[in-house]
């Protein structure tokens, strides 16, 4: 778990002596996380990339304040896929240990994360950027999983890709390696929604705006419902959604002034608890 430091009065930077990131920047402020990937030029994930990513993420687990975890990255690529030194020799292991504990913890933390596409979102980057809750991305775009013309594939997209987009579109994606339009990725539902590139900023800052007027509380309960039931048989689905309205959500503070607030026309004052 890492350590919380103080940077300012409304910025938390963390960081620990087990963990110094090298591939990422990370911050939360005012109760958005953002963690962006940084690893010139194009964000190729590397093995020590993925830790990072990892890292970050589960660091969010006692962060109560936390309501969005917005995922995105500096330069011209989101991120053109996993290194291709690491799918050779000892470093496969590591890449798929790494992987695999990075999509672990985006499907346990009970934050959201909306992921920011600006530009090309391959291989395991692609799969990345479809594993957040919300993503939205630029028209100008592209997605897809080139490994296979390079003799590989990626074993995490082989599981979780026929999850996101159906087992027809993930057997194109992953054995033709042809690429998709933002457009498309939207259509096959792998993004939330593609929007002019001089549109994508705007658009994100209101999404993240409308999170930032949210209960922490209720966001946390209400993402866990909602995931929570994903990997669950219906009944158990249903007794877990609510389990966590009924003993969680209806006996806090946040839930009663919410309602109060609709009821007097007033904007709730929410204290995440």
């Amino acid at each position: 778990m890492a350590e919380q430091v103080e940077s300012t009065q409304d910025v938390d930077i963390y960081a620990s002596p087990d963990w110094k990131p090298r591939h990422v920047q990370f911050e939360i402020s005012l109760g958005i996380a953002r963690l962006t990937l940084n690893r010139p030029p194009a964000n190729v994930l590397s093995v020590e990339a993925l830790e990072d990513v990892s890292h970050a993420i589960e660091s969010l687990e006692f962060q109560r304040d936390v309501k969005l975890v917005v995922l995105a990255a500096t330069g011209t690529y989101f991120s053109a896929g996993q290194e291709l030194t690491d799918h050779i020799g000892d470093r496969g292991y590591l890449m798929i240990e790494g992987q695999r504990r990075v999509f672990d913890a985006l499907a346990r933390v009970d934050k959201p994360v909306l992921g920011v596409v600006a530009g090309p979102a391959l291989g395991a980057g692609c799969l990345l950027a479809g594993a957040c809750d919300m993503t939205l991305a630029a028209g100008s775009a592209k997605f897809g999983f080139p490994e296979i013309r390079g003799g590989v594939f990626n074993p995490m997209a082989a599981v979780l890709l026929p999850r996101m987009v159906g087992r027809k579109r993930a057997f194109e994606m992953l054995l033709g390696g042809a690429s998709l339009t933002a457009a498309d990725a939207e259509r096959i539902g792998l993004i939330t929604r593609a929007v002019p590139d001089d549109k994508l900023e705007p658009e994100v800052a209101a999404l993240v705006q409308r999170f930032a007027e949210s209960s922490a509380l209720v966001v946390q309960l209400a993402r866990r419902a909602v995931a929570g039931g994903l990997e669950r048989e219906y009944e158990e689905a249903v007794r877990h959604a609510e389990d966590s309205y009924l003993n969680q959500l209806m006996g806090s503070e946040d839930a009663a002034e919410g309602l109060r607030a609709i009821m007097e026309k007033r904007k709730p004052a929410w204290k995440d608890r």
